[in-house]
């Protein structure tokens, strides 16, 4: 799943609206190095290619350019240096993979968080709910589908208790489908939600702020959750009136490999998304 290192972390969980050109940017840059670099290892082979021809005009008796035996020791020289350079080019071409990789993952993130927190109207689970099927486009359409057979069905996505101490305000997983008449296109949404993983949301309305402590609770329900039931985490959200940003800096360098993405939300006000 989406875990990633540390690397440029106040970047990645930036929400400038210039994030993208500065992404542009550094992308542009690694592609430039690595263009650099192929011009050098280009050098090298047609170096290596032209003494090649040089040795076998030697052998033929054409020309001799080298004395007898040194076009070996050369063309190994060369040959390493090759090596060297393919070594080294593979090195900066991982390393830009993983960048890509971390740019994509928080690119998807701060969309997701930006999108539900528009369409979270007030801070309620009905408002959640609806707001996350609206635009989780991977599990949103088939459980539309399914709760519009049976209104009721809704209900069993609220106020689900996972321990005595632990109740998630939304929690979507393929538990939670239980109607009769659904199936095969029950069996596309409980694969769908396989795939994307569940969906645990929670409001805090007790208190005006969410602190660090209020996350880490949070953080340690869903992974109760995951732990009890063997279920992958696609989505945490927590939802609140206020966050701190001593709350906000502890999210932002949590990972887990239970969970996918972990997006605070901040209403009124502008979305947070670490």
């Amino acid at each position: 799943m989406k875990i990633f290192d540390n690397q440029d972390s106040s970047d990645l969980n930036s929400l400038s609206p210039t994030l993208i050109t500065i992404y542009s940017q550094k992308a542009v840059t690694s592609i430039r190095s690595i263009e650099r670099i192929l011009h050098v290892l280009l050098s090298v082979l047609v170096a290596f290619a032209l003494l090649v021809f040089m040795d076998i005009a030697a052998i033929k008796g054409y020309v001799q350019f080298l004395p007898e035996g040194e076009y070996d020791i050369v063309l190994s020289l060369i040959a390493f240096v090759a090596i060297g350079i393919i070594v080294f080019l593979l090195k900066i071409i991982l390393n830009t993979r993983k960048k890509l990789d971390n740019w994509a993952y928080v690119f998807e993130k701060n969309s997701i968080g930006s999108l539900i927190s528009i369409g979270l109207s007030n801070l309620d689970k009905k408002a959640l709910f609806f707001s996350i099927i609206e635009n989780i486009m991977e599990i949103g359409e088939p459980i539309k589908k399914y709760i519009s057979k049976n209104k009721d069905n809704i209900d069993s996505f609220f106020d689900q208790r996972i321990s005595k101490e632990t109740v998630f305000d939304v929690l979507i997983d393929g538990d939670k489908i239980m109607s009769k008449n659904g199936g095969d296109d029950n069996d596309f949404i409980i694969n769908k939600l396989k795939e994307y993983g569940a969906v645990v949301g929670k409001i805090v309305t007790n208190s005006i702020t969410i602190d660090t402590d209020e996350v880490k609770v949070f953080i340690r329900s869903v992974l109760e959750y995951s732990d009890s039931t063997n279920k992958y985490v696609g989505l945490a959200l927590l939802a609140g009136n206020e966050i701190t940003n001593e709350a906000m800096d502890y999210a932002k360098n949590y990972s887990n490999k239970s969970i996918g993405y972990l997006i605070i939300i901040e209403k009124p006000g502008i979305i947070n998304s670490v």
